[in-house]
């Protein structure tokens, strides 16, 4: 693929998870959303490798590269910041930081479904943390662009 797809935007939804309580919505994926995928099979497997590029980039502590995977003018809107939105990869970045610094860890990832649609794609995952001794679960759904001057990062 020619192509790079970086992130425009990442919405995050947390659930800490209370008395082993596990709302199913989060953890299973319906059969149907499973199913969905992009009509362009390299296109489908570049959007579903991102979140496990993601995973091993934070947890190795580098934000550097978990920033790389943003565009320049890339939104993170989050939870987990004063005012909930994150602008440009810098940004991003030192939040990132932030995380690594205190020793958070996200245990998996899993890719609940995929859409592409000419340059646009999205991907919706569910994820498990640990942070600050703290299980969390949770919800992404990041929406990507086609960069068509750049090669795939990898």
């Amino acid at each position: 693929m020619t192509n790079t797809l970086r992130a425009l935007i990442l919405l995050l939804w947390v659930v800490p998870v209370m008395h082993g309580q596990v709302p199913d919505a989060v953890t299973k994926s319906n059969a149907d959303s499973a199913a969905t995928s992009c009509s362009v099979s390299a296109d489908d497997r570049a959007l579903r490798d991102i979140p496990e590029r993601w995973r091993v980039a934070y947890n190795a502590g580098d934000a550097d590269r978990v920033a790389a995977l943003y565009s320049e003018d890339a939104y993170y809107l989050t939870q987990h910041f004063v005012s909930g939105i994150l602008h440009g990869r810098a940004d991003i970045q030192a939040y990132v930081q932030r995380g690594v610094d205190a020793k958070y860890h996200i245990d998996s990832i899993e890719v609940l479904t995929t859409q592409c649609s000419g340059d646009i794609a999205y991907v919706i995952t569910g994820y498990r943390s640990t942070n600050a001794g703290r299980n969390d679960i949770g919800v992404n759904l990041v929406i990507l662009r086609k960069s068509k001057d750049q090669k795939t990062n990898g």
